[in-house]
């Protein structure tokens, strides 16, 4: 069906309705052969990460830009226009948020005489169905059960079990174990068709989750958890779903969009494979963070429809994330001799406003002022900003910091005899915040107090703190893998190129300890999946350790997080075999801890002193061109930078700047 043909459908069916509806009692005469439609709509928030209402707690201040509550407005719109629909969240829910953290903070025991209040805002909101996230796993596995305990609706996830759990003999009989959570749930609604009259329609709804959770959070999930391909998942339990009566299938992966050559299962993006799963009548995904239909990222990739809506054929939607957007797809059932089937859909994604729903913001009014008392608990003062404007061509405060403590830390584990004393001791660490989200997506904490809440703004995830045990080949590797985040610059061309290739800053890793020169010149050695794709190329060079070349043989303690230690990225060496210390202290808090240590003898200062230990490689002749912060002291750090000049605005309210080689 082309996008005309369904979208006529949509304006005939809304027309029956505007004729035949609008009065108790009106109907179709008995004689009318026309089959029976019903006009269904699927609601969608993916990836709110504890972001409930509208507030920004980096600069703990309210915001209009993100927020369930403002979404909440949206919801209650749509809802509003069709009484047939269904409110379904695809997971990432309990962390990204100082509320979330504030939450966790209180521990499992906390759940047992409270409701989280996450939940509590989605109970609010009458959801139908959630879907289990990534980072649900975060905080380990108790909590998120009791966490979940108190929705009063159900959470689904068809790809996580039990580990070494037995065969199931109930609803979810089979080999495959017991899953933490339902497969899928099948909906009875009682729904109005074309002529007001009602019909119990069955909505089978299904949830995936990534199965690199094994990996993420190995520390919470080794020997409980075991996870399965998605699309093996999809292809096991759509068929009960169908055999069960389900009139429906609605797939929700958290999971983005990827074109493989060769699929490869317990792959992390799915959802395209998921649409060639037989059954399936829509898809609600996320996990990517991007809009679908609308974002450049998907842009030009087969049987994708990026302007209407469609993946394979098949309706899909992805609102964004932290509740910035609404996804709606509506579909137009029709009777038929077996059941019921989808004759038309629509698809499209709501951009939230200036609007919120004052209720559900008074709900979660004593969380939101602990929560805020938590971030101004004060940690020291800083002698000087600390910031990563900047921090993706050279190396920046924020991610020293970050590298100070991660290393204090592990040279008081090798003091206690945990780790062996005679390794040199590296630090790993990227810049979490660097303009990914948004123009105003950096870190930026000014000199002075320094709290509890600047540390959010500096670390956003509650990663824990891992060692890996490396040879002098293998940390190059790892920088070659780093070093993605460049383009293949051409050293003979004299206008402008484009400097930073499409690669998360989160695995952009600045090693400190040693130091090294970075030649985007030369093609990537790696792809961004971590295959070997230019074996003889190297973008990292003169590799040193306190001034001497780094033997390949040369055995280094690195401090990590358990994202990038159990294979978080795909950098190789880097898959949890060469982990020699696993800790359960969450970074932020082994900097809480590094900044009051520190502070001790300094009457509270916290100096912050910037190692200059990498560089980027520019040919002469040569200017590279990237956004980047558009704010005052993103100005004012750019006259301080060698070779970095200014330029102009792009349409999204990036400042764009020039960077050469200073003369």
């Amino acid at each position: 069906m082309n996008r005309i043909q369904h979208h006529l459908g949509l304006i005939a069916t809304c027309m029956i309705l505007t004729l035949v509806g609008c009065s108790e009692g009106s109907h179709i005469p008995e004689n009318n052969d026309e089959p029976a439609r019903i006009q269904v709509r699927l609601l969608e928030t993916t990836d709110l990460h504890a972001y409930m209402l509208g507030y920004d707690y980096f600069r703990q201040q309210e915001t209009n830009t993100y927020g369930l509550a403002h979404t909440a407005v949206l919801i209650h719109e749509a809802r509003a226009e069709n009484p047939n629909h269904v409110l379904i969240d695809n997971g990432d829910l309990i962390q990204g948020s100082a509320l979330g953290d504030w939450t966790a903070g209180r521990g499992t025991d906390y759940l047992q005489s409270r409701v989280h209040p996450v939940i509590k805002a989605l109970n609010y909101l009458e959801y139908d169905v959630a879907n289990l996230g990534n980072h649900e796993f975060n905080y380990g596995l108790e909590f998120l059960l009791a966490t979940i305990e108190d929705a009063t609706f159900p959470f689904v996830s068809a790809n996580a079990f039990y580990a070494d759990s037995p065969e199931t003999s109930g609803k979810y009989s089979g080999s495959w174990g017991e899953p933490l959570v339902p497969p899928y749930v099948i909906l009875d609604r009682d729904f109005i068709d074309q002529r007001g009259e009602t019909h119990v329609i069955r909505i089978g709804v299904i949830g995936f989750v990534p199965p690199q959770i094994m990996r993420w959070d190995a520390q919470h999930l080794r020997h409980k958890v075991q996870v399965r391909d998605m699309v093996s998942a999809a292809q096991h339990f759509i068929p009960k779903m169908k055999a069960e009566g389900a009139d429906i299938v609605v797939a929700v992966p958290h999971s983005g969009l990827r074109i493989y050559s060769d699929y490869p299962k317990f792959a992390e993006q799915a959802s395209y494979q998921l649409a060639g799963v037989s059954g399936i009548d829509a898809i609600l995904f996320g996990h990517q963070h991007q809009l679908f239909p609308g974002s450049p990222a998907y842009n030009d990739l087969p049987e994708v429809d990026n302007v209407s809506g469609y993946v394979r054929g098949i309706p899909a939607v992805s609102p964004g994330y932290w509740g910035d957007h609404l996804g709606i797809i509506d579909l137009t059932l029709e009777a038929y001799s077996g059941g019921w089937r989808v004759a038309q859909s629509d698809v499209q994604v709501r951009a939230i406003d200036n609007r919120k729903d004052d209720a559900l913001i008074a709900l979660l009014e004593t969380e939101q002022a602990a929560t805020l008392a938590m971030l101004n608990t004060p940690l020291g003062e800083l002698e000087q900003r600390v910031s990563s404007l900047f921090a993706r061509i050279r190396p920046e405060s924020s991610v020293q910091l970050i590298n100070d403590a991660q290393t204090w830390y592990v040279r008081q584990l090798q003091q206690q005899g945990e780790l062996d004393a005679s390794l040199p001791v590296l630090s790993a660490a990227a810049p979490f915040r660097n303009g990914s989200q948004s123009p105003e997506d950096y870190t930026l904490i000014e000199a002075g107090p320094f709290t509890l809440g600047n540390l959010v703004d500096l670390y956003v995830y509650p990663n824990t703190l891992q060692v890996v045990e490396l040879s002098g080949k293998q940390i190059r590797e790892w920088l070659e893998m780093s070093a993605n985040a460049f383009r293949h610059i051409d050293p003979e061309l004299n206008s402008p190129q484009p400097l930073f290739a499409r690669f998360p800053s989160y695995n952009f890793d600045m090693l400190t300890g040693i130091t090294y020169t970075i030649d985007p010149t030369q093609p990537a050695r790696y792809s961004t999946q971590g295959d070997l794709q230019n074996p003889d190329s190297h973008r990292i060079y003169n590799l040193r350790y306190q001034g001497a070349p780094i033997a390949e043989e040369q055995r280094f303690l690195v401090a990590t997080n358990n994202y990038r230690a159990g294979g978080g990225g795909n950098f190789p060496n880097l898959d949890g075999s060469t982990l020699v210390y696993a800790s359960d202290a969450e970074v932020r808090q082994v900097i809480a801890d590094y900044a009051r240590n520190a502070t001790e003898e300094t009457d509270g200062l916290l100096a912050v002193a910037v190692e200059s230990n990498w560089q980027l490689r520019i040919p002469d002749g040569v200017v590279l061109e990237f956004r980047g912060s558009p704010s005052a002291a993103a100005r004012e750090e750019a006259r301080h930078i060698p070779g970095l000049s200014i330029q102009s605005m792009d349409d999204e309210g990036y400042r764009l700047y020039w960077l050469r080689r200073d003369e």
